[in-house]
């Protein structure tokens, strides 16, 4: 018998099959569904009276507690230990002084990179190409010369002999 909490839990745990049709609608009214469902109903005399009716098809429990491994933590989330410092960001007036510099750099690099191609350009001109030889170097292609038609004699020995006749 469960403690006297006020409530009772009822658990289905035979099936009402071979049973008369009041004993299944008994255990509806109580709110069961299905086998093995545990409902929790006030412990009043109209429930001990459903209960004791088909007492061979429900039985009272004890309420489910929580699992042991529900209570144990997955993990622990330690306080995050303080991060070292990082150099501080440079200052607007350090950044300001660079730029000009870098400005100034900048100009002369563009303008030597387009002399550095031109010049490219005029030392690949001296250059042999990779190109292929002008139509007129080219020799023209010998033709093939028409083989010479054989006799028919020959060419009906050619084909009796695929055949396979003699």
């Amino acid at each position: 018998m469960p403690k006297k909490t006020g409530t009772i839990y009822i658990k289905w745990v035979r099936s009402g099959i071979g049973f008369s049709r009041k004993h299944r609608e008994v255990v509806k009214s109580i709110g069961l569904r299905r086998l093995n469902q545990v409902v929790e109903r006030p412990d009043t005399v109209h429930f001990r009276g459903l209960v004791a009716k088909v007492c061979h098809l429900v039985e009272v429990v004890e309420p489910a507690s929580a699992p042991v491994w529900a209570g144990v933590p997955e993990y622990k989330i330690l306080p995050a230990e303080a991060a070292p410092k990082k150099k501080a960001a440079p200052s607007p007036k350090k950044v300001a002084e660079e730029a000009p510099v870098e400005a100034a750099v900048a100009p002369e690099v563009k303008a030597s990179a387009p002399r550095k191609k031109a010049a490219a350009a005029k030392t690949g001109a001296a250059k042999p190409s990779a190109k292929k030889p002008s139509a007129a170097a080219e020799k023209p292609k010998a033709k093939r010369k028409p083989a010479a038609p054989k006799s028919t004699a020959a060419a009906k020995k050619e084909t009796t002999t695929k055949k396979g006749k003699k």
